[in-house]
């Protein structure tokens, strides 16, 4: 991909200044979720999929269930393995993590 890109002109100094501008040029607004008060619109569906599924005793559940299987198929296939706990891990700890990346720096 690079000598394709080398040929039509472009070198990686280039491609470096263009990853960097647009990045620059997302970074510019940070927006947080905020939960829904009650009487909202949406906020049935939220109580019921993020309290009562994600961090309730369904995906608590879900997450241990997950991890087992993950540590279950760590030693034969590593490639499953690995992405398994940490999907386990990230649904175990949804909601400190979306209040991590909620949070505005």
């Amino acid at each position: 991909m690079l000598k394709l890109i080398h040929h039509r002109g472009l070198r990686t100094a280039d491609n470096l200044l263009l990853l960097m501008l647009a990045l620059g040029v997302g970074a510019g607004a940070a927006h947080a979720f905020a939960q829904p008060q009650v009487g909202d619109l949406g906020y049935d569906i939220y109580n019921i999929v993020v309290n009562q599924g994600v961090k309730g005793p369904l995906g608590f559940v879900g997450g241990v269930a997950a991890f087992l299987f993950g540590v279950s198929r760590l030693f034969s296939n590593i490639m499953i393995g690995i992405p398994t706990i940490v999907a386990a891990v990230c649904l175990i700890k949804a909601d400190s993590i979306l209040q991590t990346f909620g949070m505005i720096i």
